[in-house]
């Protein structure tokens, strides 16, 4: 079986982060969770570069041995806050950024919804890595 492949999961509540993230493995494994858009402004370039956050707290696995391969957002993350995330990295960007399409209806918060979240980006990930995707900037929504 191949290795978990790293992401970054940027959520607004740290349950459902942590339910989304135990729901991804073993294929995926979020080495780093996101909780606001100014922490993704501040953080994630630094990740991207293969440099680990300063700060221990983080309830993502925190295993910064490889570089996170995709950027997954929720759907507390609007367009214009996942631009200025992927500004901020400012060219050094070279995953995939994932964002909910809102136009597909989905359960409401809760258990359900993460299960049906959580499907839409193993799938949408799967293709990626299919279509040879997985290495390149752009945004994907699931």
């Amino acid at each position: 079986m191949a290795a978990a492949i790293p992401i970054v999961l940027c959520g607004k509540t740290p349950q459902i982060a942590t339910a989304v993230k135990k729901s991804l493995m073993p294929d995926y494994e979020v080495v780093h969770v996101i909780l606001t858009p100014s922490a993704g402004i501040s953080e994630i370039p630094s990740l991207l570069s293969g440099t680990p956050p300063s700060s221990p707290e983080n309830i993502g696995s925190q295993n910064y041995a490889k570089v996170p391969q995709a950027i997954v957002t929720g759907a507390g993350y609007d367009e214009a806050a996942v631009e200025r995330m992927r500004k901020a990295c400012n060219g050094s960007s070279n995953v995939p950024w994932l964002r909910p399409d809102t136009s597909i209806p989905t359960p409401p918060l809760g258990p359900k919804y993460g299960e049906a979240m959580v499907k839409r980006v193993k799938s949408c990930l799967r293709e990626l890595e299919e279509e040879g995707r997985m290495e390149g900037d752009g945004v994907y929504f699931y």
